[in-house]
């Protein structure tokens, strides 16, 4: 069994330390899984941001270059039937020269009027956007510029070259589809004249250290050197990863500290059954060999009574008769002190208060412990004035009793009690200082548990069951009182508190 006891803690703590482990392990993937999530997010975000940014400015471009084609002095739009191909050609040309101009292949095929006087506004206007949709989705879409006509090639470029591609610009865009992820970790542009499309391992420790976090490039299609290539280098994204377990990794910390609390409280309990175990097998066989004694005796007592000679003998009768009967007391007393502990654990017993007078039974007690077969030195003073209190007026006695009976059994050969009445808040305190050995620091907080035994010096040992003061602990229990114990080399002090 001790083994078995002694395995428990161990097969606990090995317990504690494979589900901390097993915790850490999937905290740590998860961990692991929610960054490389962060870092998808990130990438997703970059590019549609990318994307928006382009689609804004290639509005800009259009929009510029819709107005462009309207203007007069720089281009003429003008339209005839192709009698082949039975649809309406129209055609964007220079006005200064004529001859450079666009008409191969452009056609509005939901627009099949010739232009007049009439419609002339309309119908420019209306070619003028189409015309910009197409040099949108032909040349802005593959960053080509194709020279339809001199001046609009050259136009183009220039314009491309004013309105590009700026991180200021991308940096705004680039916040928006990141709150919509909910992701509010800091970061910075990463630009470079030539760089992969792939990941961020080309990137010194120093760098990834800084910004661990680092998005694959975008080309940027910009005509001035070092800004080809733009990347979004994020910091620390512990934030964020925390944003989203913080459910998991409180949960887990919490189930953690709760089975380490009932793993604790389980090995608590056991050790405090275990403790209790040994007293209670202590306290058997003391009273077993107290019930014995008195037994064994009045056994001897009632089988020499037997003999017809010894009942003829009557002062032999009458000393064993004598025998006997203070053995079968003793038996009795022990019964009785037994039984009423029992009865206050089922908290069932009633006290019955009434007026006592403090003094009297004080020192009808100390008379009768002061013919004790030490030498006993009792004392009582009482300046309080206070003569009555209600009371059980048996439990009293008894209460006072098993603590001056403890400072006699226990104390030394010459044993001093200083028995003091005391007023304080509401309570009368019967204040009991001895001049014995004292208790051993460790035992103090044990001492009104029940069957539970100070530690005593192996060449005095005394007898006893534990239950003395735990009979005043219950006793002061049912008066709603109070009790405290100090003691040291030089004595003990008990002290009771009777409510008023």
């Amino acid at each position: 069994m001790r083994q078995k006891h002694q395995l428990l803690p161990a097969l606990c703590f090995i317990a504690m330390l494979i589900l901390l482990g097993l915790q850490v392990y999937w905290i740590s993937k998860y961990y692991n899984i929610t960054k490389q999530n962060f870092e998808k997010e990130v990438n997703l975000a970059f590019e549609d941001a990318f994307k928006k940014e382009f689609s804004l400015r290639a509005d800009s471009i259009q929009h510029i270059l819709k107005r462009r084609l309207l203007d007069t002095t720089l281009f003429t739009i003008t339209s005839k039937f192709d009698k082949k191909e039975k649809k309406v050609i129209y055609t964007v040309g220079e006005t200064k020269r004529p001859k450079d101009k666009f008409s191969s292949s452009f056609s509005l095929h939901d627009i099949d009027v010739l232009i007049n006087k009439e419609n002339k506004k309309q119908i420019t206007t209306l070619i003028a956007q189409r015309f910009s949709e197409l040099l949108r989705n032909e040349d802005l879409n593959n960053h080509i510029v194709y020279y339809r006509t001199q001046e609009l090639g050259k136009y183009m470029v220039e314009l491309t070259n004013k309105i590009e591609f700026d991180t200021t610009n991308l940096r705004p865009i680039l916040n928006k589809y990141l709150s919509k992820r909910s992701i509010f970790v800091k970061y910075n542009f990463y630009a470079k004249q030539k760089d992969s499309t792939t990941n961020s391992s080309t990137f010194n420790q120093a760098l990834l250290k800084k910004y661990p976090i680092i998005t694959h490039s975008l080309p940027t299609y910009k005509h001035n050197p070092g800004q080809n290539y733009v990347r979004v280098m994020f910091k620390d994204p512990f934030p964020y990863i925390l944003s989203n377990m913080w459910l998991i990794l409180f949960s887990s910390i919490f189930l953690v500290f709760l089975i380490a609390f009932c793993l604790y409280y389980l090995l608590k309990s056991l050790r405090k059954e275990k403790k209790l175990s040994l007293i209670k097998n202590d306290f058997i066989s003391n009273i077993t060999h107290e019930f014995k004694t008195p037994i064994a005796t009045t056994m001897l007592a009632v089988e020499e009574l037997t003999n017809k000679t010894v009942r003829q003998d009557e002062e032999k009768a009458t000393r064993y008769l004598k025998h006997a009967k203070n053995e079968l007391k003793r038996i009795s007393e022990l019964t009785d002190k037994i039984l009423k502990i029992s009865l206050y654990d089922t908290e069932n017993y009633k006290i019955k208060k009434e007026k006592i007078e403090i003094e009297a039974i004080l020192k009808e007690i100390i008379d009768i412990y002061s013919l004790s077969e030490k030498d006993v030195k009792i004392t009582l003073k009482n300046n309080t004035g206070i003569v009555e209190i209600l009371a059980d007026k048996s439990q009293f006695q008894h209460a006072v009793a098993n603590i001056i009976d403890n400072a006699i059994k226990y104390g030394r050969d010459e044993v001093e009690i200083d028995v003091n009445v005391l007023g304080d808040s509401g309570y009368l305190i019967t204040a009991f200082k001895d001049n014995g050995p004292g208790i051993v620091k460790s035992d103090l907080p044990f001492v009104f548990e029940k069957f539970y035994r100070a530690k005593q010096n192996q060449s005095t040992v005394v007898k006893g069951y534990g239950l003395g003061l735990n009979y005043v602990k219950q006793i002061m229990d049912q008066h709603h009182g109070w009790y405290t114990i100090i003691s040291n080399q030089n004595g003990t002090e008990l002290k009771l508190g009777w409510p008023l």
